[in-house]
């Protein structure tokens, strides 16, 4: 029999992502219950899978599963097909094709074998994106990946047969054989032409690039404007700049989403917003002013500004597992965010969905929560903590979510289990190290591709240790440790509008509801020991704190005192820095408090004491030009001088937390 290599690598996983698994599950319970094909492969390598009742299935080499035939005459791809692949499989691994090779590296396809499996017209889409310039993440298995993956900002592939190109599998609506294949297929024989052996690489296709022609004058005229007048003042002086902004930055998905995120920050104080700190506008200019000076440079428009990026892309039938939920009260407001998983391709989504609570109607809160609705048949409580199965979806750049709302569209909502170990890396980790070297891949978060869950992660500990509560801050705390005794630490605060929140998780952290397996939220870093504020808890089921009920294990803690922050000077003295800025970025320069310069010479000699001293140079010279723009504002151009602060502070910031992890308290 002539070896098949595509088939020989596709395993129920793989399958899984060109069926469903309800097909898959019934494949494999049909061929261990003896529905087995007889096999034939001929010199050309067509497959030919003759069942006993008369169906069968041509596969001719070079074509993906949804093009082979079978004589059931199904629509899509049908139990037939994936039976045939998997006794195809099932031979190769019993001694008729015992010597198949590993899957050959993805690089190795040749121009013939894409042009064979990809259409000319979309093969032609590729090669335009190709030149317009694109940058991507590449996984190889060796990362933890089931196999090969290329994480384009708007799809996913995974080789699942390598070289193959017609094993390989997108999550985009064309499913296979696309545009994103032959991207895919490029990108990792650049890779291989640079660095053949790393588990994970970004890789930037086209030309170097040419530096992109970026105009700072509107932004800088909103960072401008921003001192003049201060948050504090009202959003209607500051609509002006931020018009033109968001006009200079339409073809700059990143740029445009952070524009959005300062003039909703700028509008939170006029709104009197609960969510509302000034300290937020410091970590937006200094985003703004990292990526507006770093993506002129030569290929990096795409990359840091988002230039090119797709608005929306239309993704194939979906599987998502619910990773965890939070929601945020605004007043009357709630906004509840849902991270998804993508459980073929590993790739997070996030569902967002706002919804109201009368303050009349606070007692009533779990009610009108158990009431709210996605979209037709999709319950909020019921995905909290469970997986949704959904058609005619559609990703956005940063990774949000939008499904359909129509009541003909197919989505439901099924449980889950609270397994999940069949997710890897960039999503779930089992070590600090693995936690550590992603970070360490990915330092600045201001020059990434902008990702509503970029700080997203599920850890799966070895043992919780140090399960407490600080009754003053009103905080749960813990010591996650990993099976080499590396410590993730866990914090978790109270809110009045999720009050059985921390009595959930002190359950679920204690073993009163089985063996602790996963625990899900999202990471930040202090001084190089992670910590994580958990939005969901894997026992034996998924234990959701937002929406969890009274447990009674919180009273049955221990007292403790929680870690707030960092006993590193230099993180500290960073912290007042940043809060010192936000000072001047609410209050402005006419209504800036008299202190606020012989403060900052302060906050200079602490940063100087730390061995920061070209920030402490810059914030010193930042003084007199803050005092010349409050005596004469019409001619103030103190913007240049605040973002190259901003955005030292930032970088500064972002090197602390690559130090050795401190011991966790």
């Amino acid at each position: 029999m002539t070896p098949r290599d595509d088939l020989l690598h596709l395993s129920p996983e793989a399958l899984s992502h060109a069926a469903n698994a309800g097909i898959v599950k019934r494949a494999v319970r049909e061929l261990a219950g003896g529905y087995r094909p007889r096999l034939a492969v001929d010199a050309q390598g067509l497959l030919e899978a003759t069942f006993d009742d008369g169906m069968s299935c041509r596969w001719p080499a070079g074509v993906t599963i949804q093009d082979a035939q079978c004589s059931c005459g199904a629509a899509g791809v049908c139990r037939h097909r994936v039976i045939a692949a998997l006794a195809y499989r099932e031979q190769g691994a019993t001694g008729v094709a015992a010597d198949a090779p590993v899957a050959a590296a993805v690089a190795t396809a040749s121009d013939e074998a894409l042009a064979r499996v990809v259409p000319a017209a979309l093969l032609a889409l590729a090669r335009q994106l190709h030149d317009e310039g694109m940058s991507m993440e590449l996984r190889r298995r060796s990362s933890g990946e089931p196999c090969d993956t290329a994480r384009l900002p708007s799809a996913t592939v995974r080789f699942w047969a390598g070289a193959a190109l017609e094993a390989a599998r997108c999550d985009c609506l064309r499913a296979a054989a696309c545009e994103h294949v032959a991207l895919g297929l490029w990108a990792f024989r650049a890779a291989d032409a640079h660095d053949a052996a790393s588990a994970q690489v970004s890789v930037r296709l086209g030309a170097p690039g040419q530096r992109h022609a970026i105009d700072p004058a509107p932004y800088r005229h909103l960072v401008e404007t921003i001192v003049r007048h201060g948050v504090a003042q009202g959003a209607t002086a500051l609509m002006q700049s931020l018009s033109s902004a968001r006009t200079a930055c339409a073809d700059a998905a990143w740029l445009a989403l952070l524009i959005a995120d300062v003039e909703t920050w700028s509008e939170a104080y006029a709104k009197r917003s609960a969510l509302y700190q000034p300290a937020d506008g410091v970590d937006l200019l200094a985003e703004l002013a990292l990526r507006v000076t770093a993506g002129g440079q030569p290929g990096q428009a795409g990359a840091i500004l988002g230039v090119g990026q797709a608005g929306e892309t239309a993704l194939d039938r979906l599987r998502l597992m619910c990773l965890g939920a939070r929601t945020r009260r605004d007043g009357e407001a709630r906004r509840t965010t849902l991270v998804m998983a993508d459980v073929d391709t590993g790739t997070r989504l996030v569902l967002a969905h706002d919804w109201q609570v009368p303050d009349a109607k606070l007692s009533d809160e779990p009610a009108l929560r158990a009431a709210e609705r996605l979209a037709p048949g999709v319950r909020l409580e019921a995905l909290a903590q469970g997986q949704l199965l959904a058609q005619h979806a559609a990703r956005r750049p940063d990774g949000s979510l939008r499904i359909a709302r129509a009541r003909s569209s197919q989505n439901s909502v099924l449980p889950q289990s609270a397994d999940w170990g069949q997710l890897g890396s960039p999503v779930r980790f089992d070590s600090v190290a693995a936690l550590l070297a992603e970070h360490h891949a990915h330092p600045n978060a201001a020059l990434q591709a902008r990702h509503a869950a970029r700080r997203y992660i599920v850890f799966s500990p070895a043992a919780a240790e140090q399960l407490a509560y600080d009754a003053n801050a009103q905080c749960v705390q813990a010591v996650l440790r990993d099976a080499q005794g590396q410590a993730l630490l866990l914090q978790r605060a109270h809110e009045r509008h999720a009050p059985h929140a921390l009595d959930a998780i002190a359950a679920a952290l204690s073993g009163r509801l089985g063996a602790l397996r996963h625990v899900a939220g999202v990471l930040s870093w202090d001084h190089g020991l992670p910590c994580i504020e958990p939005w969901a808890v894997a026992c034996d089921s998924v234990v959701v704190p937002d929406f969890a009920h009274a447990a009674g294990a919180l009273a049955a803690l221990p007292l403790g005192m929680a870690q707030h922050q960092s006993d590193d000077p230099c993180a500290r003295h960073l912290e007042a820095l940043r809060q010192h800025l936000a000072q001047l970025l609410h209050h402005g320069l006419a209504r800036l408090p008299r202190v606020w310069a012989g403060d900052a010479l302060q906050v200079a000699r602490g940063l100087d004491g730390a061995g920061l001293r070209a920030l402490a140079e810059r914030v010193r010279a930042l003084v007199p030009e803050v005092a010349a723009a409050q005596a004469n504002p019409g001619n103030a151009t103190l913007a240049p001088a605040l973002m190259t602060v901003l955005a030292l502070q930032q970088l500064h910031a972002d090197a602390a937390t690559l130090d050795e992890p401190a011991a966790a308290a």
